[in-house]
């Protein structure tokens, strides 16, 4: 299998390839699998708040996701992955924006077809959902339009799992976070800007729920696209 990451969202994402797998470890990615784990029917991923609040009101659908890492004004749900495996979802849709993840994977999808959403929780899942491409591109969302060093770590973890199903030609980007990966999850994600930034808005306990890996079987993948949004369904694995 090819594979590469994209590893800074100020890198363009090359095309060609099968597939693409999203990584917004903490906490998009991780909390958008929740949410379908939930009971969630459909996750809508846009980019603006705007867009949200109008795809919400259209199709009588819950609200998600954060500015500054709390929940914006008017919003049903933030984008604690905590948060979202206590709640009862059945059948309801929610429409979710973040400030990197839902971006990144509006993103990914301009340049490759089939994509879904990954994280360390459901590493073991996005990894066996892959194996059926012959071609995988890991889109890191990054913090802040740079590197993110939580990003990349699960992004090396995923590549690990790769690496025991078959033969990969990895490229250099993909075998930089399959290093990283070697360290402690834990430690790596409460070390990183992301994590740091969680400490101050009281939700520093979603980073040790970020790091649990395979924690589910359940992998967010593409369904459809609407104007402005992606949709998401639940897919086990």
């Amino acid at each position: 299998m090819k594979v590469e990451a994209v590893l800074s969202p100020a890198e363009p994402l090359p095309g060609g390839y099968a597939a693409a797998l999203v990584v917004d470890v903490i906490r998009a990615t991780t909390t958008a699998a929740y949410l379908l784990q939930a009971g969630a029917g459909e996750l809508l991923l846009t980019g603006e708040l705007e867009e949200a609040r109008k795809l919400a009101a259209a199709r009588g659908a819950l609200l998600a996701g954060e500015r500054g890492g709390l929940p914006p004004a008017g919003f049903d749900l933030g984008n604690s992955p905590r948060e979202a495996a206590r709640l009862d979802l059945q059948g309801r849709t929610v429409v979710m924006t973040t400030t990197n993840g839902t971006r990144a994977a509006l993103r990914a999808a301009e340049v490759v077809g089939e994509v879904a959403l990954g994280a360390l929780v459901n590493a073991g899942a996005a990894v066996r959902w892959a194996a059926g491409f012959d071609s995988l591109l890991l889109v890191a969302a990054g913090r802040g339009g740079r590197l993110a060093l939580d990003d990349a770590y699960a992004i090396g973890a995923i590549v690990a799992g790769l690496q025991e199903v078959g033969e990969l030609k990895a490229g250099d980007q993909a075998r930089l976070a399959l290093e990283l990966a070697r360290a402690d999850a834990r430690a790596i994600l409460k070390a990183s800007a992301a994590g740091r930034a969680l400490e101050p808005v009281g939700l520093a306990d979603d980073v040790d729920f970020c790091a649990r890996r395979d924690a589910l079987r359940l992998l967010p993948v593409l369904k459809g696209r609407e104007k402005g949004a992606l949709v998401f369904a639940g897919a086990v694995f």
